[in-house]
């Protein structure tokens, strides 16, 4: 659904989320120290090029990374199951909106003519705080 979804994450959110969720002391500071300051080089024919900052993503095959990515969905995700405009589907006793693995998100729509533009909106809003873009090519649709 999501477009390199580790690479995307603005750090300052991750931060913010983590600290929101009760995260704090060293455990906070840890993930600061690896985020906050992280940097990256390009070497360009042998040449090494300036040093650049690194503001979004998440340390590829750094075990914490899924835990990083999937905390800082959630804020999506949250949105999505309290918008009372985007309507889930009824299985038995329960309702559901959306199931996640990873960075694929699979939602559940009851009308999604009624539903799909608030979707969408819910989506926008938090791409702008936090980077997420949908990669539509990898996006499906069941009517």
């Amino acid at each position: 659904m999501q477009k390199k979804a580790f690479d995307k994450i603005q750090h300052p959110l991750r931060i913010k989320t983590l600290n929101k969720i009760g995260i704090e002391g060293k455990y906070l500071n840890i993930i600061k120290v690896i985020y906050e300051k992280s940097s990256a080089n390009i070497i360009l024919n042998g040449e090494k090029l300036k040093t650049f900052p690194l503001r979004s993503g998440t340390r590829q095959g750094c075990p914490l990374s899924p835990l990083l990515f999937n905390i800082t969905l959630e804020v999506l995700v949250s949105a999505i199951r309290q918008e009372k405009y985007i309507k889930g589907i009824q299985i038995g006793n329960e309702k559901f909106k959306l199931s996640l693995f990873v960075d694929d998100m699979i939602l559940y729509i009851e009308n999604p003519k009624d539903s799909t533009r608030t979707l969408l909106e819910t989506i926008s809003k938090y791409s702008k705080v936090s980077g997420y873009k949908i990669n539509i090519q990898k996006s499906i649709v069941f009517l």
